[in-house]
């Protein structure tokens, strides 16, 4: 475990975070969605490092995080599991929010496809995927 590796994610996730309230706020929804993708994967990414894994390098911090899940006790394994199912959620949306959308037969930028709605679950996600990852790298100490 790298305390300050772990420190540095957890660190750029809440920042993410803020950054994507600041977008949700001023109406730039896809722009939030992507952060709030963004913040809970580095905050994911803090997790597998203090528990001696390395994050995902493809988006895909949902699988690493379910296998390390499996070989954790009851209680740990629970809360790891609400963080991978939010990561299902967000993880596409770390690349599809950065390129133009395929909606029928037609692209669209993702300014025109991201909704309030969407923003505000993404924002949410990120935010249970925070404050779990907090409450297991506290009971990692």
């Amino acid at each position: 475990m790298d305390s300050k590796e772990a420190g540095a994610y957890l660190e750029t996730a809440e920042d993410q975070l803020k950054d994507a309230e600041l977008a949700f706020r001023e109406g730039s929804y896809a722009l939030c969605v992507f952060l709030s993708a963004l913040s809970a994967e580095n905050a994911t990414s803090a997790l597998l490092i203090t528990l001696g894994a390395k994050p995902s390098k493809k988006h895909r911090s949902s699988l690493v995080t379910y296998r390390l899940a499996q070989g954790s006790t009851t209680r740990m394994r629970s809360t790891m599991m609400k963080i991978v199912e939010s990561m299902k959620i967000l993880e596409p949306h770390i690349t599809k929010a950065r390129y133009p959308i395929l909606k029928g037969m037609e692209l669209f930028p993702p300014s025109k496809f991201y909704t309030e709605e969407m923003a505000g679950k993404a924002v949410a996600q990120a935010q249970r995927v925070l404050n779990n990852v907090k409450i297991l790298i506290k009971c990692q100490r």
